[in-house]
């Protein structure tokens, strides 16, 4: 059978189990199908909006990090390794200093610009410094992460916010409900974005030097993915928080049963994003049921191993 199929079916037996595990019993499919009303109204409110959110929450931050990749031409990159992810919390924060009652609109707003703005000087560091090592990235990477992130905490700390902080640093889809995660819908952006100019980004895979021979205007390009990044992350940090190393893990995976051909691989890291983050949250469902753990602590777990795993197998090489 087809590798894709076989994906195919694994993504929807996951997404099936994801809508039966909950700790309200009253939802069954039996009762689904009879129609009854408190079946239905679980369904609606809290399990389909919840695999949604996984949906398109994995699914957006896989491809973010596979964007990363192509921008610096290293496989370590991703929002969580170049200081993306904190300098959208930094920029939720300062939406709360500005805005005393700050919207979600004006959260995403703040989020986005300060992503926007933190990726765009940490590419500029990178290029500066031109690292002969491709580890030394997520090792300089994770320096400029701390230093914004300890920027918010100070913020954080003066302003008595560090309980609002620690829960954005905390991807959880618990509290995801109806009303709650539609803003996530953003990221369908970002999916449509990478696909209208998926050649336009496999040549810019092949280096920036490469890129400008064959006409393509680099610049322009690299700015509109930090934009479909930005976006991402601030779109996620304001409904779901932070899920650690999945845009480092899943693009990497896959190059190395797929090859590095860009439009060739973007769907295959779709569904293995939304495959790994369905498990864990189904994990962090069943540990200590009928509580949950964050499933970030799974993923961060499960992709530190991974990551650590990834430098030693490149330093080997």
């Amino acid at each position: 059978m087809n590798k894709r199929w076989i994906g195919c079916f694994v993504t929807v037996g996951l997404v099936l189990l994801s809508l039966s595990i909950g700790s309200n019993d009253a939802f069954s499919w039996q009762a689904l199908f009879r129609g009854k009303s408190q079946a239905w109204q679980l369904f609606v409110e809290s399990r389909l909006p919840r695999t949604l959110a996984i949906v398109m929450t994995s699914g957006a931050i896989s491809l973010a990090g596979l964007l990363m990749q192509t921008i610096t031409q290293n496989p370590y990159a991703a929002p969580s390794t170049t200081g993306t992810t904190e300098a959208s919390q930094l920029g939720i924060l300062v939406s709360l200093f500005l805005f005393p009652k700050a919207t979600l609109f004006q959260k995403m707003s703040l989020a986005f610009c300060s992503a926007l703005l933190f990726t765009g000087v940490f590419l500029l560091v990178l290029r500066r410094m031109q690292f002969k090592e491709k580890w030394m990235l997520p090792l300089v990477g994770m320096i400029y992460s701390g230093i914004i992130g300890a920027l918010g905490q100070a913020l954080a700390y003066h302003f008595h916010l560090i309980q609002s902080m620690t829960s954005w640093s905390q991807g959880s889809f618990s509290m995801i409900q109806r009303n709650q995660y539609e803003w996530l819908f953003l990221t369908l952006l970002v999916f449509l974005g990478i696909w209208l100019y998926s050649e336009s980004f496999s040549i810019m895979s092949l280096g920036e030097e490469t890129s400008r021979i064959l006409g393509l205007p680099y610049a322009a390009l690299e700015s509109f993915a930090l934009a479909l990044v930005a976006l991402t992350s601030a779109v996620t940090m304001i409904t779901v928080g932070s899920l650690p190393f999945l845009g480092v893990i899943v693009p990497n995976i896959v190059r190395q049963i797929s090859g590095d051909y860009f439009k060739k691989i973007r769907l295959q890291i779709v569904f293995l994003g939304i495959n790994i983050v369905l498990f864990c949250d189904i994990l962090a469902r069943l540990v200590i049921r009928p509580y949950e753990v964050s499933v970030s602590l799974i993923l961060g777990v499960l992709g530190a191993l991974a990551f650590l795993g990834m430098i030693w197998k490149g330093a080997e090489a």
